[in-house]
């Protein structure tokens, strides 16, 4: 009997945050975080890129925790993170390469965000070449203050990177 209750209650707390808009799986474009939303865009449409705060240069796999500067309040944050590589190999790399986000804890489902390129030109961290930078496109709207979590692991054929930069949006 006790069996039973256990599962009536089980089910029924399942069947009540269906009911009251729980999502499940991963976050996609729409889809809100407490008071923000996540929406696709670009660097160039953002008020402010997370990455001119944090530093984003990888250039080798293995796990990293990065701390960022404060960032202040703005409307849009860009959060895409992404890869370069030389403009006639970034298909390929890119191709070759697969992506796991989580923002917060909760995972985003990438595939959904899609991606945007722009050209780097004469990119130090790429020996002073130009290269194209493949980026998600994610974006948060109504970006609320406090401290959050941004986390990207990729995997490659060199090995695998996972990234997490923790960063908090003031008052």
């Amino acid at each position: 009997m006790r069996r039973f209750l256990g599962f009536v209650v089980l089910a029924s707390s399942a069947l009540a945050l269906v009911g009251f808009g729980a999502t499940t799986g991963p976050l996609k474009p729409g889809d809100r975080i407490g008071a923000m939303t996540l929406s696709r865009g670009t660097a160039a449409t953002a008020d402010w890129k997370l990455f001119d705060t944090c530093d984003p240069v990888i250039l080798r796999a293995g796990t990293y925790r990065r701390r960022c500067a404060p960032v202040g309040r703005v409307r849009r944050l860009f959060i895409g993170y992404g890869l370069f590589a030389a403009p006639r190999e970034i298909g390929r790399v890119w191709a070759e390469t697969t992506w796991r986000a989580w923002f917060d804890a909760r995972p985003l489902a990438l595939q959904r965000f899609g991606t945007s390129d722009r050209m780097l030109y004469a990119f130090p961290p790429a020996g002073g070449k130009n290269v194209t930078l493949r980026e998600w496109r994610v974006m948060l709207v109504g970006v609320t203050p406090g401290r959050h979590t941004l986390r990207y692991r990729m995997r490659d054929a060199v090995g695998t990177t996972d990234a997490t930069w923790t960063f908090t949006v003031t008052r």
